[in-house]
């Protein structure tokens, strides 16, 4: 990845992440609301096949932890199991529409949230009201799945972010 979009690309990145630990909690409609990172991680998953794409989705992960005041690891793990998941998806079926995008969008948010769900009732033991987590695990679905066009349309923007002309060439 050339410096300039790596630049554009990280800029979002910080910018999703403040989004989504300090101004989406607040408009949250009850307990709902998108998780902006893991567009980018399914960004990651179509578009980066490689070392630097599985890294870049676990530091997704791990910012998500370190920002958001959850368990270390939850949410890294979520991320890597989302970017594999995806990578491994695309290498064999065509996602390279708004509406397949949609769908693995959805469906990817529906995998990290029920990881992590499991995740935490396996080592922490808790009970919930699993009707409760259903609603919300579909309502956060949904909500990433609706953001997701903009964002995809701002990451593949700086993407082909052009390089300027070196004056000495």
């Amino acid at each position: 990845m050339r410096l300039r979009p790596a630049l554009g690309f990280g800029l979002l990145t910080v910018t999703a992440l403040v989004l989504q630990t300090a101004v989406v909690p607040r408009l949250a409609i009850g307990r709902v609301s998108p998780d902006l990172l893991l567009i980018i991680c399914v960004y990651l998953g179509l578009h980066r096949h490689s070392v630097g794409g599985a890294l870049g989705a676990f530091t997704l992960g791990y910012l998500q932890d370190t920002f958001s005041g959850t368990v270390a690891g939850l949410n890294a793990f979520g991320m890597c199991l989302v970017f594999t998941t995806v990578y491994l998806t695309s290498r064999r079926l065509w996602v390279d529409n708004t509406v397949s995008k949609l769908v693995v969008v959805f469906l990817a948010s529906v995998l990290k949230t029920a990881a992590v769900l499991v995740l935490i009732a396996i080592f922490l033991a808790t009970e919930w009201n699993w009707r409760a987590l259903l609603g919300y695990l579909l309502g956060d679905a949904v909500l990433t799945a609706a953001c997701s066009p903009a964002v995809f349309a701002l990451l593949s923007r700086a993407r082909r972010a052009p390089v300027a002309e070196d004056a000495y060439a």
